[in-house]
């Protein structure tokens, strides 16, 4: 599997790029919006996918390990490809998506090209929990990301843990296992009461 490519992108197309990295030529399909600035930068450095089909090896660049992240969890999803995968993400930064998903907002996502309801709504359901916190500002910190990842691993849902934990830091609470102690306490009386 190539984790990522750095090189000199020396030409492309409509919706990919061909990067020099010593003195081969790799055709790395990229998201149609930054595509211009890909072919502009000397150097780049593209993350990537490597889809591998009986009849092709196709690699698919992004520029950040998040926006990696993203389209993996895309392509997992039923029915989304990774070039319907690139499409989104070129509609969209990763926190827009992220944002779109947690509201359920059928609508924004079936106005990508390929995306009709059906496909919409299956994101959403299976997208809500691995793309939730994606934004900068959502992102937890220290012990509240370990509690979430501990909660997470005994089958309780991020959406659900994640507000709760925040809640308990705020109160004060900051080792990770009394983090997960009074979050397991809260659940099983029903909520964060």
């Amino acid at each position: 599997m190539i984790a990522y490519v750095e090189g000199t992108p020396v030409d492309g197309g409509d919706d990919f790029v061909i990067i020099a990295v010593g003195g081969l030529g790799y055709r790395v399909f990229v998201a149609a919006n930054r595509l211009p600035a890909i072919m502009a930068a000397e150097s780049i450095r593209l993350y990537t996918y490597m889809a591998v089909r009986e009849d092709s090896i196709t690699l698919y660049g992004l520029e950040t390990p998040r926006q990696l992240a993203a389209f993996r969890s895309l392509v997992s999803v039923s029915g989304v490809g990774p070039r319907l995968a690139l499409a989104v993400l070129s509609t969209w930064p990763v926190e827009r998506l992220a944002d779109i998903v947690t509201s359920e907002d059928h609508a924004a996502l079936a106005t990508v090209s390929g995306i009709g309801k059906k496909t919409a709504q299956r994101m959403v359901l299976e997208l809500k929990d691995k793309l939730v916190g994606t934004g900068p500002a959502a992102a937890p910190s220290g012990s509240v990301a370990d509690a979430r990842a501990a909660l997470v691993s005994l089958g309780y849902r991020s959406t659900e843990v994640l507000p709760l934990l925040q809640a308990l830091a705020r109160e004060g609470h900051e080792e990770t296992e009394e983090l997960v102690r009074l979050a397991l306490a809260r659940l099983s009386r029903g909520g964060d009461k």
